[in-house]
């Protein structure tokens, strides 16, 4: 009987079940990736805008340190590396009106602003989680959906006091109609900041406003007394006649005339309106009419805040002691003191204009005299050129010195010792 063989192809392919299954599968890996490239290009997105907007306040910052203050809203597009955000809209940047003009102090001199920016959890913003105060600009993007949804002030640059509310992510809102009124889910993106990291960014250093004077000259009795306090830094007034407003707090009177002559128990709780007139300093003068060591507190306030109120202007303060002495004797009293260079080292003296190389043991005052009201400069050079940080030994020093009456005393920069004539 003949066998006959039959070659089996079955299980070199699929069945047409196999074949939809593997279908089936390929399309949903397709899908799940479609998905995910989706969600992936959304945050390649989003961070390439904050990368953008970053780099906007980064230049801000750059353009701070150079100008003492902000770029105004028509130059902040030429200012920053990119004015528009990653869907081609333009950033919006709000700023503080004080911070645009260096005439109005600039942004080392101030420490408030009129910018607030309050972070709402829901769409009231009744009671808002925190708020910012003393911002000195805000950037924003209106993100993926292209609308902006953060409100941006009528005025802006700011001119009053002015809250701008953040949202949490996700609430549905739109605070800002005029590019497209369309409620949605929130997703700006902004950035802000204070001026107190402004001014560090900046690289802005010391006080804001302070009193330049460290001591006060003493003075006698019944004789005449002239001395200046001045004030550097802050935001001075430009208008009204002069740069700051002065008041003082005296421990008792001195007799003295003080120009201008604001007074109080409480400088600090007087109003902005009593502290009149304004001065650039303040200048005191007239004759002592008691002895004894008088304890003046000075105030200086400047333009920082420039409401009625003025709350948060710029105050400084500083304490001296004025020490009166008794009028000089007959024996110290003299009409004009010779004055003799007793240091150990050779300097440069300005005696009425006139400069002097002189080492120790020489007489200073060769033909000049030390009379009242003048001084005997010592210079730091001894070159007969006069320059250099300068020491004075001024008539009335003399006088203190001059023990024994004789007129003559001798020079230590800013003392003076008594000395017994040739």
């Amino acid at each position: 009987m003949t066998k006959i063989w039959y070659k089996n192809h079955g299980s070199s392919g699929f069945t047409l079940i196999e074949l939809a299954i593997v279908l089936v599968i390929v399309g949903l890996l397709i899908g799940m990736g479609s998905g995910l490239v989706g969600t992936l290009t959304k945050r390649a997105k989003l961070y390439e805008n904050r990368n953008i907007i970053d780099a906007a306040v980064e230049s801000l910052i750059s353009y701070s340190a150079s100008n003492n203050e902000l770029p105004d809203i028509s130059t902040f597009p030429t200012v920053v590396r990119n004015p528009n955000d990653v869907w081609k809209k333009q950033l919006y940047y709000i700023a503080d009106d004080d911070l645009l003009d260096t005439t109005a102090g600039g942004i080392c001199d101030r420490r408030t602003t009129q910018l607030k920016l309050a972070n709402c959890p829901d769409t009231a913003c009744g009671t808002p989680t925190n708020t910012i105060d003393n911002v000195a600009f805000i950037i924003l993007s209106g993100s993926a959906n292209f609308n902006n949804q953060t409100g941006i002030p009528a005025t802006n640059p700011v001119t009053s006091a002015t809250t701008v509310n953040h949202y949490s992510q996700g609430l549905t809102l739109d605070d800002y109609t005029t590019d497209m009124n369309r409620a949605e889910p929130y997703d700006d993106i902004v950035r802000w900041i204070t001026l107190d990291e402004l001014r560090i960014k900046a690289g802005c250093k010391g006080a804001p406003l302070n009193i330049v004077n460290n001591e006060l000259p003493y003075g006698y009795q019944d004789s005449t007394y002239n001395a200046t306090i001045f004030a550097n830094g802050g935001v001075p007034y430009t208008s009204g006649g002069g740069k700051y407003r002065w008041c003082r707090q005296e421990s008792a009177s001195t007799g003295l005339t003080f120009t201008p002559d604001v007074s109080s128990l409480d400088c600090l709780a007087l109003a902005e309106a009593s502290w009149n007139p304004q001065a650039d300093s303040t200048l005191i003068s007239g004759t002592a009419g008691a002895t004894g060591s008088f304890r003046i507190t000075f105030f200086v306030r400047d333009d920082n805040d420039s409401g009625v109120l003025a709350p948060d202007d710029n105050i400084a303060q500083k304490t001296f002691v004025i020490t009166v002495n008794p009028a000089p004797t007959a024996s110290g009293g003299c009409a004009d003191y010779r004055v003799w260079n007793a240091t150990g080292s050779t300097f440069d003296f300005d005696v009425d204009g006139t400069c002097k190389t002189l080492a120790n043991g020489l007489e200073i005052t060769t033909p000049q005299m030390l009379n009242a009201g003048e001084d005997i400069e010592r210079r730091a050079s001894t070159d007969g050129g006069c320059t250099g940080q300068n020491r004075k030994l001024s008539y009335n020093e003399a006088v203190a010195a001059d023990f024994d009456g004789d007129c003559c005393v001798n020079s230590l920069g800013e003392t003076g010792t008594d000395r017994a004539c040739p």
